[in-house]
């Protein structure tokens, strides 16, 4: 695979993990975003229906409105290839939106390269530390 291959499509994700507070209002959270992504091209885009799972961080400051993330994604098709990303972003507890970048891959992905953008929106915060919610990619 060449350069500046992006998917364009949404990622619905579920994430678990740990959540730790630094001072009143200021949470650290250390787990996983794990889901499927929907290509907007369907069948034809680049890893439709591939299963992610995304290494993750977080760093919730609610007192100044402001959320830092980071991470890495794998992505494996359908056919068993995998791609790997790492990002990050900025924005509130209730929307980051940043960049990642390929950083290799197996099989059809092995020479993937180029960056993409997302937007990520939480859409649950469960009573238990998990979250529902899902990203947009390159849109």
């Amino acid at each position: 695979m060449g350069r500046g291959l992006k998917p364009i499509g949404l990622f619905g994700a579920f994430g678990v993990g740990k959540t730790y507070e630094l001072e009143k209002g200021h949470f650290y959270w250390v787990g996983e975003y794990s889901g499927t992504f929907f290509s907007d091209k369907g069948e034809k885009g680049l890893l439709d229906r591939a299963g992610v799972k995304c290494p993750s961080w977080a760093d919730n400051d609610l007192n100044n409105k402001k959320t830092k993330a980071g991470g890495i994604c794998i992505m494996t098709d359908l056919a068993g290839d995998t791609a790997y990303a790492t990002y990050q972003g900025t924005g509130t507890s209730a929307r980051t939106n940043g960049t990642w970048e390929w950083t290799g891959g197996t099989g059809k992905y092995k020479e993937i390269k180029g960056s993409n953008t997302y937007d990520g929106t939480p859409t649950v915060n469960w009573a238990d530390g998990t979250v529902s919610g899902y990203a947009t990619w390159n849109r």
